[in-house]
């Protein structure tokens, strides 16, 4: 199933090379139109790498248990945290190599390797340089917001602050892209901060310009290591979220643990933050906010393992799976009756699209859900998870493309995306019957050991866990 998805995410990148070639072809003896496409590369390539470094940093901020297999090793914890940033840097660059592999490749075809200096400046470096002053700042704000007392909640703060620098760059994407298409309509060298390294090219020379590079990812790599924090401190998985109130007492555990979770909260506080800006922006449907909350899904699963280990928890991988979804849907419904009641009162238009945009979230949650199962996120290495949405993506994006190019009736597409689903469900449910049975096979292996040896077996996971005491307690 891996090799297969793979291939798909192989053959997206493929066949977006081949179709950008075909369609770039035409312009290739054509260097005034290269110039603006490479600019407006640069301008889209700082916020395709600031979703991704947001993207990653999500994934590892409960990598704790994955730092803890390095602390046998001889290692300074500036050292562990180093090779961490590194790790984090590999799976960043991936996701922002993707983005932009079609142009890259279809470049070097038509014009040749040289063309490989004009991508340099306006793809390659400003990936690095990008992703390296994120680090850094992430880094410096990190150490602020531990001197004023908030280390244990400063990941999530962390990336609320990267969130909203992700917001603001987004809303002046239109007035950096207007800004460089003028200048190169009228034939000026005007400087946008934004491909500042072509502007050197152009005034300076390439010399000049990788020079600068230089200095600037030294520096930034300096400031980095310097922020680093000296100590590992992990940040508080669970919030002590009270649940004597009335209703709250009805629900489950694992209705608990997924709304005591700090990745819920900091998926509620991102889809607030979406919501607010689609109430002021009409771009979409704000419902479609809510479709954020279904990254607490990615380790619903994992997180829950303590409770399908209780003696007396034996459900059947369904009634299991039942409970993860309610949990969800519970979640999705706190949250969805409050923000209907909003869009009825600031655009009453938008009602209309409610009910497809809450089954779109819905089947987010579904979604999430099976890549938790199906890509679990053993000692916290969150590039397990991160290996789930890309395949995910690759064949979601193979489905939309040939729906695109099909142009089926939408009784066709609604029956298609049924069935779907109800594949997404019966794959989670067959996932959660493997790692059961897994589970109890190792757990009779550890049993037989340990009664030969007069000793007595212990379910793993049954204590020690911080997840118990957050979704048996009231």
């Amino acid at each position: 199933m891996k090799v297969l998805a793979l291939a798909a995410v192989g053959t997206i990148l493929v066949t977006g090379a081949i179709a950008a070639y075909f369609f770039l072809e035409p312009m290739a003896s054509e260097p005034k139109v290269w110039g603006l496409l490479f600019e407006m590369s640069t301008v889209s390539v700082v916020l395709w790498v600031q979703i991704a470094f947001l993207l990653v940093k999500v994934l590892f901020l409960n990598a704790s248990g994955m730092l803890e297999l390095s602390f046998h090793l001889p290692l300074t914890n500036r050292e562990r945290a180093a090779a961490l940033l590194i790790y984090e840097a590999t799976m960043a660059g991936m996701v922002s190599a993707v983005g932009f592999t079609s142009l890259t490749a279809a470049a070097v075809a038509l014009l040749g390797p040289a063309v490989v200096p004009r991508l340099l400046e306006a793809i390659v470096f400003p990936i690095i340089l990008t992703y390296l002053a994120l680090s850094a700042a992430y880094l410096v704000l990190g150490r602020v917001l531990s001197l004023i007392g908030l280390r244990r909640v400063q990941g999530i703060l962390l990336i609320l602050i990267m969130f909203g620098l992700l917001t603001l760059y987004a809303s002046r994407l239109g007035p950096l892209s207007s800004q460089a298409t003028a200048a190169y309509l009228s034939d000026r060298t005007e400087f946008v901060w934004v491909a500042a390294l072509a502007w050197l090219t152009h005034q300076y020379g390439p010399v000049a310009m990788a020079g600068v590079f230089l200095l600037a990812a030294v520096t930034l790599v300096a400031v980095a290591l310097w922020a680093t924090p000296s100590e590992h401190v992990p940040h508080s998985r669970y919030l002590n979220v009270p649940f004597g109130w009335p209703v709250a007492r009805r629900l489950g555990p694992y209705d608990r643990c997924l709304l005591r979770s700090s990745q819920t909260w900091l998926a509620i506080a991102v889809a607030v933050a979406v919501f607010v800006g689609l109430c002021l922006e009409p771009v979409a449907n704000p419902l479609w906010a809510l479709a954020v909350l279904s990254m607490s899904g990615l380790y619903q699963f994992a997180s829950t393992e303590p409770l399908r280990v209780l003696v007396a928890d034996g459900a059947s991988a369904w009634r299991t799976y039942g409970r993860l979804v309610k949990a969800q849907f519970v979640l999705l419904l706190a949250l969805a009756v409050p923000s209907v009641a909003v869009v009825a009162a600031v655009r009453p238009g938008e009602l209309g699209g409610s009910a497809p945009a809450l089954v779109g979230c819905a089947g987010g949650a579904l979604i999430a859900i099976c890549i938790g199962i199906a890509f679990p996120a053993e000692n916290d290495n969150p590039f397990s998870v991160f290996l789930g949405l890309a395949i995910t993506a690759a064949v979601l994006g193979l489905g939309g493309i040939a729906l695109g190019i099909l142009q089926l009736p939408p009784p066709v597409v609604f029956t298609i995306a049924l069935g779907t689903a109800i594949l997404v469900v019966w794959y989670s449910v067959q996932g959660i019957r493997a790692t059961d049975s897994r589970r109890r096979n190792e757990e009779g292996a550890s049993g037989r050991q340990q009664r030969g040896r007069g000793g007595i077996a212990h379910a793993r996971g049954r204590g020690g866990s911080s997840a118990l005491s957050h979704v048996l307690d009231g």
